[in-house]
C-alpha cells in the first residue's frame, strides 16, 4: 500500500518511533512536542498521530496510552525516513582486525563474525554456514563404522570439514583408503560442483565398464557428495540478549522465540530468503510469522565467494532495534566476510 504523507507526517512518525526504539514506551503527543517538535502544539501532533493510526501505521494499546509503531509503520520508516548512519570507524576497525586474526580458518572466521554482529548490535546473531559446493576440493576420507556404515569425512581447501555417515554394503577398511586415494587423485584443484560433475563422467566412461575398483569407488564417492546438501551449520551468538529483552516480559513472547531458536531448519528457511537478491534485508511483521513471532525482526545480508552466494548472516531482536545502526553492521560484516573468502 502506497502512503502519501505530508513531510510533516513523516517528521512525526519518525520522532514516535526514534522515542519508542529508545524507551519501548507508547509514545504521547505531549512527548513528541516537547522533545522532538517544540515548533508544534501537544494537539497538533494528536491530530496527526490519530491519522497515522487510521492509515494503520501506529496503534493504541488502550485508551489512555501514546502510539506504538505497527509493522506497517516500521516499513514506511524503513523505506521513507530512515536515513542509515555509517558505520563508525572505530567498529569497522575491530571487526576488521579481529576477522583478519582468523584468515587461514574460515569455521573460525565465520564463528568471530557471529560474534561480533551480536556483541556490537546487542543482539543475537545468526550465521548460516556456507554451501560446500563452490569450495575447491582438498581430500576426502572414508572411516568403515560397522558392517553397513561408513563415515565420510570430506575437507576443502579453506579448511571446512563435513562429516556425514552413509549406509551400504560392507567394506574393509583397506578397500576404502583405496577408494579414498583415487578420488582425491582424479578430483585435484576442483570445486566440490566440479568434482560432482567429474565423478559422473568417470562413471559413464569405458574404462569404469571393465574396472571394478574404479566403478565401486566412483559409486560410492557420487554418494558421499549427495549426503553433503542436507541442512547446513547455524551459528547462533547472544540469545541471552534477546531473553533479557523488555519486550519479552510477556511469557508466552518468550516461549515462541525460545521455540524459534530450537528449530534451525525454519531459521535456515527464513535467512535463505535474503539470498534472493544482493544487499542488507530488513524482515519483520508478516515475514517473521514462519519463525513464529511477529514482535521480532531479522536485518540480513547473503555474503559471497565472488559472485556466488554461499550464506547468510543477520541480526535478530525486537521490532523496535535501531536499525539505522544495526543495517550498516550487518553489510560490513558480511562485505568483511566475503571479501575473506575470495581468496579460500
Amino acid at each position: 500500500m502506497a502512503y502519501q504523507l505530508s513531510e510533516r507526517d513523516k517528521s512525526i512518525l519518525g520522532a514516535i518511533i526514534q522515542e519508542y526504539v529508545s524507551t519501548g514506551e507508547p509514545v504521547g503527543s505531549r512527548i513528541v512536542s516537547r522533545k522532538y517538535m517544540m515548533a508544534l502544539s501537544p494537539a497538533t501532533v494528536r491530530n496527526v498521530m490519530a491519522d497515522l493510526e487510521e492509515l494503520g501505521l501506529l496503534y493504541q494499546p488502550h485508551i489512555s496510552a501514546g502510539r506504538i509503531p505497527t509493522p506497517e509503520g516500521f516499513r514506511f520508516y524503513l523505506s521513507e525516513i530512515m536515513q542509515v548512519r555509517a558505520l563508525p570507524k572505530m567498529e569497522k576497525g575491530i571487526i576488521s582486525r579481529h576477522m583478519a586474526r582468523t584468515v587461514g580458518d574460515v569455521r573460525e572466521t565465520l564463528h568471530e563474525a557471529s560474534l561480533l554482529l551480536s556483541q556490537i548490535s546487542r543482539n543475537a546473531s545468526i550465521l548460516i554456514m556456507p554451501r560446500i559446493d563452490p569450495f575447491l576440493f582438498k581430500r576426502i576420507d572414508f572411516v568403515r563404522l560397522d558392517d553397513s556404515r561408513i563415515l565420510v569425512i570430506l575437507v576443502s581447501k579453506a579448511g571446512m570439514v563435513y562429516n556425514h555417515i552413509v549406509h551400504g554394503e560392507d567394506i574393509s577398511q583397506d578397500l576404502l583408503v583405496r577408494y579414498a586415494n583415487y578420488l582425491n587423485e582424479c578430483s585435484a584443484d576442483l570445486s566440490i560442483h566440479e568434482m560432482r560433475d567429474r565423478l559422473v563422467r568417470e562413471m559413464s566412461s569405458e574404462k569404469a565398464r571393465f574396472d571394478s575398483m574404479m566403478k565401486q569407488a566412483l559409486s560410492l564417492g557420487m554418494t558421499a557428495l549427495e549426503g553433503i546438501a542436507g541442512s547446513p551449520d547455524v551459528y547462533i551468538q547472544g540469545k541471552e540478549s534477546v531473553f533479557n529483552s523488555p519486550d519479552l516480559a510477556d511469557f508466552a513472547r518468550l516461549r515462541d522465540i525460545v521455540t524459534a531458536f530450537e528449530d534451525k531448519g525454519k531459521m535456515v528457511r527464513l535467512l535463505n530468503r535474503v539470498l534472493e537478491d544482493p544487499g542488507v534485508k530488513v524482515l519483520l511483521g508478516d515475514d517473521m510469522e514462519q519463525f513464529g513471532t511477529d514482535h521480532f525482526s531479522l536485518v540480513a545480508s547473503g555474503y559471497y565467494r565472488g559472485e556466488v552466494p554461499v550464506g547468510s548472516l543477520g541480526v535478530i531482536g525486537p521490532i523496535r532495534m535501531d536499525y539505522s545502526r544495526v543495517i550498516p553492521l550487518v553489510g560490513y560484516v558480511a562485505k568483511i566476510l566475503s571479501d575473506l573468502l575470495e581468496d579460500v
